[in-house]
């Protein structure tokens, strides 16, 4: 195996390993403080930094990695609690649109609160300002590297 495909295998692992531990105390923090999941927070702030504060059922989906009927279900949960609401697309009537209420966008905001104190605890507290800077660059460049 060549040091490239060694280095790249072992860079895949350790962001795993990262996302693991962050995803599972995000979840963990986000039950014990403001009674939602990891994934309800996704779909809460996918909806809140959406242009026009509403998307389409088929593009929640896939904006927060669930199937269609996953997000269904959380979608019915988070609408039983309040805070979002689901509505036929004007534009297409077999379709549905999902929207924060004000309810969901209180929520939102305390729970931005401890989502960001984690991220800061978890990634930025082991880092300096510099690995910060460079971790953030070289993931966004994989970012822009990858097209399907």
């Amino acid at each position: 195996m060549s040091v490239k495909t060694t280095s790249t295998l072992s860079a895949w692992h350790n962001l795993l390993q990262l996302s693991s531990k962050v995803v599972g105390e995000l979840d963990r923090m986000l039950d014990l403080e403001h009674r939602i999941s990891v994934k309800e927070f996704d779909v809460l702030i996918n909806l809140d930094n959406t242009p026009g504060d509403a998307l389409r059922m088929t593009d929640l989906a896939g904006a927060v990695m669930l199937s269609s009927g996953g997000l269904t279900r959380l979608v019915g949960r988070l609408e039983e609690r309040g805070f979002v609401r689901r509505e036929p697309d004007p534009a297409d009537g077999r379709g549905f649109l999902c929207s924060l209420t004000p309810a969901g966008r209180e929520r939102l905001a305390a729970a931005r609160v401890t989502h960001d104190a984690v991220i800061l605890e978890l990634l930025g507290a082991p880092l300096s300002a510099g690995e910060l800077e460079e971790l953030s660059a070289t993931l966004a460049q994989a970012v822009r590297g990858f097209s399907l």
